[in-house]
C-alpha cells in the first residue's frame, strides 16, 4: 500500500510539473511604442492569441493590462525599464498565477482602450492599448520597438543625403561645377559637424560618386532608424540671373498622393505607425492612421526647415523667405521628417562660383547643421541623449558599482568626463570597487 500511494504520488507531482512547464504557451515577445500629438500606443507581440482584459486605477494614475496565460520573455523583461514615451511613466510587468500583468504609470490623466490585432506577414497575434491625453503634446518621432528605446540617451539619428551621383550628374553650371560633385562635399562637410556635436549621429546615403534610385535613400534612412533625412540639390535654370538657395518639406497633395502608394503596397505599411500593419485595418481606419502619422512629419519637417533656412540665410542669398513645398519623392517617407536642400543655381554665375568654392560649402554646412541642432534641441525625441537631459536637467542619479565596472566606462556610458565624475565622488583617483554606489551628476 506504501508502495502504491508513493507511486500515485510521483504521478502525481510528474504530471504537475509537466502542467506547469507546458500551461504558459504563449509569450510576449516584444512591446513596441509609436507616438503622435496627443496619443501613445503600446502594441505587444504576442507568440500566440490570448485573452487580455484592460482597467484603469488611480491615486497614481496607472493603466493595467492582464495577459491571460502568458509569460514575458526573459529579453524583453530586462528592457521594461527603459520604455517611456509621451504620457507613458514607465512600464512594469509582474508574473500572475494566470498569466502576466503590465502595469502603465501614467505621467499625466489619460483614457485607455484596447484592441486585439490579427497576424500577418510581418507580425504575430498582438494586443494594442491607446492611450489618449491632453491636447498640446508637443510632437515627437515615433520610437518604432525596444531596441530604439533601450539604449537611453541614444544619438538623434541625421540622414544626410547627397543628390544624384554616378550616371547621373544633376545640373551642370558655369566653370564646369556638377551638382553631384558640389553636394556630395556639402553632405560630408555636414555630416562631419553633426557628427561633432554630442548626442547627434550622421549617416550618408553615399559617400562616393555612386548612384542611388530616390526610394534607396529613403530605404537607407528607414534602415538607419532616422530622426530627419537631408537632401542636397542645387538648383539650374534657363535664365542665368536665377538665383538663390531654399529649403524643401513635402506638400499636402505630395502626401495624398503617397498615402496611396503605401496603402496599396500593403506588405510595406507595417514599418509605419509604430509597426502596426495597416493591412488588417479597413480602408478608413488605415487612411486615418496614415494621415496621422505624414501630418505629424510634415509639421515637424517645416519646424526644423524654418529654423535651417534662417540659419542659411546668413550666409548664403535666398530665393524664398520661406520653406517651400512640393511633391518630391525623396520627402515622402511617411514615418521620417525630410528637407531638401537646394543650395543655389549653378547656372548663375556668382553661385555657381561660390559653390566651386570649398570654404562657401563649409559655411552652407555649418549654417544648416546649426539649423538641424536648434531644432532638435527645442523638440527632442523620446530616448535620445537631448531628452534625457532636458528631463534630469537639474537632478543627479546613482550607480552602483558591479563587477568588471572602470571609472571610464562609467562616466563613457553616462556621458560625462572622468573629472566630473570623480569630483561629484570626491574621488582623488580612478579607484572604485564592487557595491560602492557613485553619484552620476546630471548630464
Amino acid at each position: 500500500m506504501k508502495k502504491l500511494y508513493q507511486l500515485t504520488f510521483n504521478l502525481v507531482l510528474t504530471f504537475s510539473l509537466l502542467f506547469t512547464v507546458n500551461a504558459f504557451g504563449a509569450t510576449v515577445k516584444d512591446v513596441r511604442i509609436a507616438q503622435e500629438n496627443g496619443l501613445t500606443r503600446l502594441i505587444f507581440d504576442l507568440s500566440e492569441p490570448v485573452t487580455h482584459r484592460l482597467f484603469p486605477l488611480s491615486n497614481p494614475d496607472r493603466v493595467v493590462l492582464d495577459l491571460k496565460s502568458v509569460e514575458l520573455s526573459a529579453a524583453l523583461e530586462k528592457k521594461l525599464a527603459s520604455i517611456s514615451s509621451g504620457v507613458l511613466r514607465r512600464l512594469r510587468a509582474g508574473k500572475r498565477e494566470d498569466g502576466t500583468r503590465f502595469v502603465i504609470d501614467l505621467s499625466q490623466k489619460a483614457k485607455a482602450k484596447s484592441s486585439v490585432l490579427g497576424a500577418n506577414a510581418k507580425y504575430g497575434p498582438r494586443v494594442m492599448v491607446e492611450l489618449s491625453y491632453g491636447k498640446t503634446a508637443k510632437l515627437s518621432v515615433p520610437v518604432k520597438t525596444t531596441k530604439n528605446i533601450a539604449n537611453i540617451k541614444r544619438d538623434i539619428v541625421i540622414v544626410v543625403d547627397a543628390g544624384h551621383g554616378g550616371k547621373d550628374p544633376g545640373a551642370l553650371g558655369q566653370y564646369k561645377v556638377r551638382e553631384k560633385d558640389i553636394v556630395l562635399s556639402i553632405a560630408k562637410s555636414l555630416a562631419s559637424k553633426i557628427n561633432a556635436v554630442d548626442g547627434f549621429k550622421a549617416v550618408l546615403t553615399r559617400s562616393k560618386d555612386v548612384y542611388l534610385k530616390l526610394r534607396q535613400r529613403s530605404k537607407i534612412a528607414r534602415d538607419a532608424n532616422a530622426d530627419l533625412l537631408v537632401s542636397i540639390h542645387a538648383d539650374a535654370f534657363t535664365n542665368p540671373k536665377a538665383r538663390g538657395a531654399s529649403v524643401w518639406a513635402l506638400s499636402l497633395s505630395g502626401k495624398t498622393s503617397e498615402m496611396g502608394r503605401w496603402l496599396a503596397q500593403q506588405e510595406q505599411s507595417a514599418e509605419l505607425v509604430g509597426g502596426i500593419s495597416l493591412d488588417d485595418k479597413d480602408q478608413l481606419l488605415a487612411e486615418v492612421l496614415l494621415d496621422m502619422s505624414m501630418n505629424s512629419k510634415i509639421q515637424f519637417s517645416l519646424d526644423i526647415g524654418d529654423k535651417v533656412l534662417n540659419q542659411m540665410d546668413k550666409v548664403a542669398h535666398m530665393h524664398k523667405n520661406t520653406v517651400q513645398q512640393a511633391g518630391f519623392v525623396v520627402l515622402k517617407s511617411p514615418d521620417i521628417p525630410s528637407i531638401l536642400v537646394e543650395t543655389g543655381f549653378v547656372s548663375n554665375s556668382t553661385e555657381a562660383k561660390n559653390l566651386g568654392s570649398a570654404g562657401y560649402r563649409k559655411k552652407l554646412a555649418s549654417a544648416m547643421s546649426k539649423g538641424i541642432v536648434e531644432a532638435f534641441t527645442a523638440t527632442p525625441p523620446e530616448g535620445s541623449l537631448l531628452a534625457w537631459r532636458q528631463q534630469n536637467k537639474n537632478t543627479a542619479t546613482s550607480y552602483v558599482v558591479s563587477k568588471g565596472d572602470t571609472l571610464s566606462e562609467i562616466a563613457r556610458k553616462n556621458r560625462i568626463s572622468i573629472a566630473e565624475l570623480r569630483k561629484a565622488n570626491t574621488l582623488k583617483n580612478d579607484v572604485i570597487w564592487i557595491g560602492q554606489k557613485l553619484v552620476i551628476p546630471a548630464g
